[in-house]
């Protein structure tokens, strides 16, 4: 079994000992050798990051359970022709800083997520034009048709340009950064939680966005991600899965592998 394999075994196990135990039900406390590099959401176009980023920021559209694309920050969309989209947003949503959520975000987003630096420019055509209509509806001119746009929004997150414009952080974080930026470190996002805490390479902490404009479909009080970067990490982390799901898992721990396995 590989590195990764075993990691990965020892965050299943971590996972479910976390579900099975009523006393630690509400927190959520997982592991992965991949890294929050940055919260940037244009910064690395890279599945254990876009996944983190899912939880505090929005895309005007999203996967439904169904994985088929859903509302999420536009409530629904129109083709006025094959070449003209219109959206229209999502009311009374507000960003984590309270800052409420308009066109003007949307308008912004777009170019950032084209700017120089972004690993996100694929995801929105280079040619496409948005247009405010009002506060909550934008138009999007295409050169040429597109049935596809949506699917490829959803993993293009929502910034607010207020936030951005006043943090230094209207240009995308590239991933060659050597130095973090603001939006690297932090985050304002309309998703269901926020960042109480990140400490990149050690420990991010997750918490339910009380403000939220959807319906909760958990009972968290917050999530806590460690990654895994050895075996010298990995080896408390099992030994609490082993601790609090004996009944159901066992962990094997040994020179060079770790592993969470059910118990036979």
């Amino acid at each position: 079994m590989s590195v990764r394999q075993t990691l990965l075994a020892a965050t299943i196990g971590l996972v479910a000992a976390a579900a099975m135990s009523p006393a630690s039900s509400q927190t959520l406390r997982y592991a992965n050798q991949g890294d929050l590099k940055s919260l940037d959401p244009y910064t690395l176009k890279e599945t254990t990051t876009i996944a983190h980023h899912a939880h505090i920021y929005e895309g005007l559209v999203s996967r439904g359970k169904d994985l088929k694309i859903a509302p999420a920050l536009a409530e629904s969309w129109e083709t006025l022709d094959p070449t003209h989209w219109r959206f229209h947003l999502r009311k009374n949503v507000k960003f984590h800083n309270g800052d409420p959520f308009t066109a003007d975000d949307v308008i912004f987003s777009a170019q950032r997520v084209r700017a120089n630096g972004s690993n996100f420019t694929s995801n929105v055509p280079s040619d496409a034009k948005f247009v405010k209509v009002d506060d909550y509806t934008v138009d999007v001119m295409l050169a040429s048709p597109n049935p596809i746009l949506t699917s490829q929004w959803d993993g293009w997150y929502i910034m607010d340009k207020k936030w951005c414009e006043e943090n230094n952080s209207v240009a995308p974080t590239p991933a060659s950064a050597t130095t973090p930026s603001y939006a690297s470190l932090h985050e304002n996002g309309t998703g269901p939680f926020f960042v109480e805490s990140h400490q990149p390479g050690v420990k991010t902490v997750f918490k339910p966005y009380p403000n939220w404009w959807g319906k909760p479909e958990h009972n968290l009080k917050e999530i806590v991600f460690t990654p895994i970067g050895s075996d010298a990490t990995a080896s408390p982390l099992c030994s609490r899965a082993k601790s609090t799901s004996s009944s159901r898992f066992r962990c094997r721990i040994s020179p060079g592998s770790i592993r969470a396995e059910p118990r036979r």
